[in-house]
């Protein structure tokens, strides 16, 4: 299934959008959350990928204003 994210591109949080868009390990993460939410944890075990490496990106996706925490110690995508 084909995801989208919609943007203007007079928003001040594009060039973070854009970054993350070029990031191979970031769109994974949020492809995933689409589906369903996750802690940074299950994010790892899932990707396969170190813990720290998913915290860098859950930063990144969340200083852009894609992902958001659902509960404590959850993210999901924004606005789900």
């Amino acid at each position: 299934m084909t995801k989208y994210i919609a943007i203007s591109l007079d928003d001040e949080k594009a060039k973070d959008i854009a970054e993350i868009i070029s990031n191979k390990t970031a769109k994974k993460i949020l492809n995933i959350l689409a589906d369903k939410d996750l802690s940074e944890s299950d994010i790892a075990s899932t990707l396969n990928i170190p813990l720290n490496t998913t915290e860098y990106n859950i930063k990144k996706l969340e200083k852009a204003g894609l992902i958001e925490k659902a509960k404590q110690f959850f993210w999901s995508t924004r606005g789900k």
